[in-house]
């Protein structure tokens, strides 16, 4: 008789009939809830889209409704002052979106901003692209690419136009941080994980909340072709190997597109929480319909207790019992199996043993990488608070940098603004002499030497910092008075008394020191450092080796200064300045042949000072670089007009400063304005010092020879005063020197001087170079220099220097005498 095991086909029968009805269910389910959420998603995905763009479009209408209402205000309105200038611009910067930034690039260099921000003196707009761009499409709003913006150091980008009008001509500009398009992207998101994203015209990301995939190509060379896809429809796509559905939107006004990304991860993700309720309910139904099954199988299983007996046996450890039950069939085989597992488990027992050493021994081998790994934390931490370390403290001597001590010194001000603070401004004197003497590696020794003297002086409560070369801080907290600070200013004048020693060498250092006090000389860093670093100055100009404590003499000069500045400034916007001419007279062919463009002011705030002391302000602050072109540029013009005039042209030399020399764009400047002048270049001549040439020998020579390609003439100017040596005047690429008036006004007094002069000359011409006596100013002058055969003369005797007009009809009275 054929047996049948009940139990299983029941309980198969049941599990077949949940499983089946569960998973045809849960794939219909599935199906439908997949639907719904991909279309809820999409309708976020459209919603945050049109969103986004429609606030970015907005923004940027109103940006160019304001730009076209400022060009119309500076295109129609009578012309502006300054003031009105800036107030018109912070009215119109409070009412621009996105917190963008008002910027106005006058012509002539100046610079208008909505905001208050520093400009550095050496910031031309005309230079920047934004200007440039508005340039080249001068009728209509241009949108720039996303650039670095030269003032704040800030990703940006900018509407910019042009503007013409009867006072004004420039570019109007807005700019916009990229971060500040980021927080605005940042706070719209699609679900968790999408993504919302700002592409520029190349398909890179310039904007995403947390700066993800910032400035990478996602597209790569498919942008083009998916970009108008994806506006179209949603379309897959796997960025950074992760799956998501894309939909984009194009910002009109800037060529950049919004896009949308759905992660299907997260879609899936949303997908199982929906479907675990439909599980769990499908789990239940099997249990159901299992523990039914199985109470129903129980009666017809009762042989399978007395294995199960057996089975606890083996449960305490006995795997020596066999199952001798015989029923139905099913229990038959279930004995069979039962006494192969009770073998099989002795089997399994002696490989598990087997098995139980080797991971006893694969567990003290990742012990041991363990320790390793913590051992490589601990260095790696180490590492970083050496990092951070050199991050605020100079690396040769271990004393705070210029960045950590004006965060100290801000937050010592800041924290206790009642506490007096000394800021005490080391310099050392001939630093450069040891360095080129002694070499580097000497001299980072000496600075070495220097801080730990430094460290060791008597206040308590100090921090000393070395910012730059040779120059080192000391704050004093707590200082009582002035007195007190200067004292301590002298105990460092004092350390250097008996000299330095260093490998048995002793070096006869000395420092230069200035001292301000806070809050009487300053009430921020900035402004401390300053005065400090300006009394140091004066201290190294009243002989070195000693110091000086920031007084009103100094404040006086700060003002000088900054009133002639301010004068200067004004001078090349308001047409301030002018320039007078000195003619040149030429002892071989009886008559000018050149003169020289000499500065003059006419506004009202540079009459009270020297031409002298204007210029040396001007190089301090950098202005010179612009009065340099402006005579450049005045002088080539004046020159053309006199030649026009004349039968017989003449040539114009012009003085050039050493700040302006030392400019990368100097031979780029001097060629530009030749051109545009239309002059020819053989009618200029630079006028430049020995001393300017020294700074910087090898840069300085190639600009000189690369003006002489171009065919102007170079001469050395107040040769005598400087070094005045012959191994390289030989070697530059001059063509004639100027004798300084000091020789020339002594000539007279002894055969000495008259042989100095003598000497020079006969120098000068045995290696191939004119000379020019300046300051000539008697005729017993004129026959000595005409008799050493000196080529041309200037001074009072000859001629003043005298405006235009005079020196056109000067030198039309001198062609027509000499044509005769």
């Amino acid at each position: 008789m054929r047996t049948k095991s009940i139990k299983f086909w029941a309980i198969l029968l049941i599990l077949f009939m949940c499983l089946t009805t569960m998973t045809l269910f849960g794939f219909i389910a599935s199906k439908s809830i997949k639907k719904n959420i991909e279309l809820q998603y999409e309708q976020e995905s459209e919603t945050v889209l049109n969103r986004t763009a429609i606030y970015f479009e907005s923004s940027f209408n109103i940006v160019e409704k304001i730009i076209e209402k400022i060009e119309q205000t500076l295109t129609t309105d009578q012309k502006l002052t300054s003031d009105e200038l800036e107030s018109l611009f912070s009215d119109y910067q409070y009412i621009i979106p996105l917190k963008g930034t008002f910027v106005y690039g006058h012509v002539n260099g100046q610079l208008y901003t909505g905001v208050d921000t520093e400009i550095p003196n050496d910031f031309t707009p005309i230079k920047r692209m934004w200007y440039k761009e508005a340039l080249w499409n001068k009728e209509d709003i241009v949108w720039t690419d996303p650039y670095l913006d030269y003032l704040d150091q800030e990703i940006v980008i900018s509407a910019t136009k042009y503007v013409k009008g009867p006072n004004y001509d420039g570019v109007i500009a807005v700019d916009f941080q990229l971060d500040e398009l980021s927080d605005i992207i940042s706070k719209s998101t699609i679900g968790n994980d999408g993504l919302v994203m700002l592409l520029n015209q190349s398909g890179s990301v310039i904007a995403n909340r947390h700066n993800y995939l910032l400035g990478e190509p996602i597209f790569a060379e498919q942008y083009h072709s998916l970009i108008e896809e994806t506006r179209e429809k949603y379309v897959p796509y796997i960025i950074n190997e992760e799956n998501f559905i894309l939909h984009s939107h194009e910002i009109e006004q800037i060529g950049m597109n919004i896009l949308t990304a759905i992660s299907e991860d997260e879609v899936n993700h949303k997908l199982i929480e929906n479907l675990i309720p439909i599980l769990v309910a499908g789990i239940v139904c099997i249990l159901f319909f299992s523990f039914m099954g199985y109470g129903i199988t129980l009666l017809w299983t009762r042989p399978i207790k007395k294995l199960g007996i057996l089975m606890n046996h083996v449960e305490n450890g006995n795997y020596q019992v066999r199952a001798n039950v015989k029923s139905y069939k099913e229990v038959t085989r279930l004995a069979m199996g039962f006494n192969s597992m009770i073998r099989a488990i002795n089997k399994r027992d002696r490989k598990l043993m087997i098995s139980n050493n080797e991971i006893k021994r694969t567990e003290e081998q990742l012990r041991k990488k363990y320790d390793e790994l913590k051992e490589s934390q601990r260095v790696l931490k180490l590492s970083e608070e050496k990092v951070a370390h050199l991050a605020s403290h100079d690396s040769l001597t271990g004393l705070l940098n210029r960045r950590r001590l004006n965060e100290e010194l801000t937050k010592s001000i800041v924290n206790d603004k009642d506490c007096p603070i000394a800021v005490i401004f080391i310099d050392l004197d001939n630093f450069k002499m040891v360095n080129d003497t002694l070499g580097h590696s000497f001299g980072d020794r000496l600075i070495v030497k220097v801080a730990e003297l430094l460290k060791n002086i008597s206040p308590p409560y100090k921090q000393v910092a070395r910012i730059s070369g040779d120059e080192f801080i000391l704050l004093i907290y707590d200082i009582e008075s002035e007195q007190q600070a200067e004292e301590v200013a002298k105990e460092i004048v004092d350390l250097f008394d008996t000299g330095i020693v260093i490998d048995s060498k002793i070096l006869n250092v000395t420092a230069s020191i200035g001292v301000s006090m806070y809050p009487e000389h300053g009430t921020t860093a900035e402004d401390l450092l300053k005065t400090a670093d300006m009394a140091m100055y004066r201290a190294k100009g009243s002989g070195k080796n000693g110091y000086r404590l920031f007084d009103e003499s100094i404040q006086k000069e700060i003002h000088e200064k900054s009133v002639i500045e301010s004068g200067i400034r004004k001078s090349l916007e308001t047409n301030g300045l002018e320039l007078h001419f000195q003619p040149l007279y030429n002892t071989k062919d009886k008559k000018i042949t050149s003169i020289e463009a000499l500065l003059r002011v006419r506004s009202p705030e540079l009459v009270q000072f020297g031409i002298q002391k204007i210029i040396q302000i001007a190089e301090f602050t950098g202005q010179i670089v612009e009065i340099d072109n402006w005579v450049l540029e005045n002088a080539c013009i004046a020159i053309k007009r006199i030649n026009k005039q004349l039968v017989n042209p003449i040539k114009i030399s012009v003085n050039i400063s050493p700040v302006h020399i030392m400019q990368q764009d100097f031979v780029e400047n001097v060629q530009y304005i030749v051109e545009s002048t239309g002059i020819p270049p053989g009618w200029l001549q630079l006028e430049i010092t020995e001393t300017s040439l020294m700074k910087s020998f090898e840069t300085n020579f190639k600009k000189l020879e690369m003006l002489k390609e171009l065919g102007i003439s170079i001469h050395l100017d107040d040769f005598g005063t400087g070094y005045s040596s012959l191994s390289y005047l030989n070697s530059l690429p001059i063509d004639r020197v100027k004798i300084d008036k000091s020789f020339v006004d002594m000539m007279l007094r002894s055969e000495k001087e008259q042989r100095i002069i003598e000497t020079i000359i006969s120098l000068a011409h045995n290696i191939g170079l004119e000379v020019v006596a300046e300051g000539v100013e008697q005729k017993e002058q004129l026959d000595m220099l005409v008799k050493y055969k000196c080529e041309l003369i200037q001074g009072y005797y000859i001629s003043k220097p005298i405006n235009f007009e005079k020196v056109v009809l000067k030198l039309q009275e001198e062609d027509i005498n000499y044509t005769n």
